[in-house]
């Protein structure tokens, strides 16, 4: 079973099934787990199966530290920072 673990310094989660030695964007080793119910009521909500909170961000491999060479495309935290902006603002 997957458990999820966030990054201590820039708050972005995984969900792995053993911990993660780095965070997937910044490289930082400070990593966290978090219980299910947690993690519901921090607003991280990454269902089993998917691996990152933030896919698009994904910059360096969670467990050897190395690059990833290509960045997937989608859903970055600027994204997520930008749509609570306009929901904010309307």
């Amino acid at each position: 079973m997957s458990v999820i673990y966030f990054c201590k310094m820039c708050g972005r989660a995984g969900r792995f099934d053993e911990k993660p030695n780095y965070c997937y964007a910044d490289r930082c080793d400070s990593i966290e787990n978090v219980s299910d119910e947690d993690a519901v009521k921090m607003g991280v909500n990454i269902p089993e199966g998917k691996t990152f909170e933030f896919i698009a961000d994904a910059k360096w491999d969670p467990f050897t530290g190395d690059t990833v060479d290509n960045p997937s495309p989608g859903r970055s935290l600027k994204d997520f920072q930008r749509e609570i902006m306009e929901m904010v603002q309307s």
